[in-house]
């Protein structure tokens, strides 16, 4: 999960222009120098959550631990459908970057389940 959002950390960080692909024309034509900055800051977001969840795969986790993994990834996932249905500037391609949020929703559920509760 840490490198699939290492990716796209990187490219709205550093290279908003390649998330174009996932953007619809009226979404491009939309940009602004403010959007680049909120890409940006996204991006540094996104960062962030990898370095821990790159820390915590190194780390005996809890499974409360877990299910607030699959929760981030869950609201990734909602973000992701929200902005398909109510907005006219994603693409199909963006439902492969929902899809494989929601895959680490169950990836996260189900390794929780494997871990005993804590006493």
């Amino acid at each position: 999960m840490a490198l699939y959002w290492l990716i796209f950390g990187l490219i709205t960080a550093f290279y908003p222009k390649l998330m174009d692909l996932f953007q619809t024309d009226v979404g491009i034509n939309a940009k602004t120098a403010y959007s680049d900055h909120v890409w940006r800051h996204d991006g540094f977001d996104i960062l962030g959550l990898s370095v821990l969840l790159f820390v915590l795969s190194r780390e005996t986790v809890s499974r409360n631990m877990l299910r607030a993994t699959a929760t981030v990834a869950l609201l990734t996932t909602i973000a992701i459908i929200s902005s398909l249905i109510t907005t006219s500037y994603w693409n199909a391609l963006f439902i492969g970057a929902g899809l494989g949020c929601f895959i680490f929703v169950a990836w996260g559920l189900l390794l929780a389940r494997k871990v005993a509760p804590a006493h």
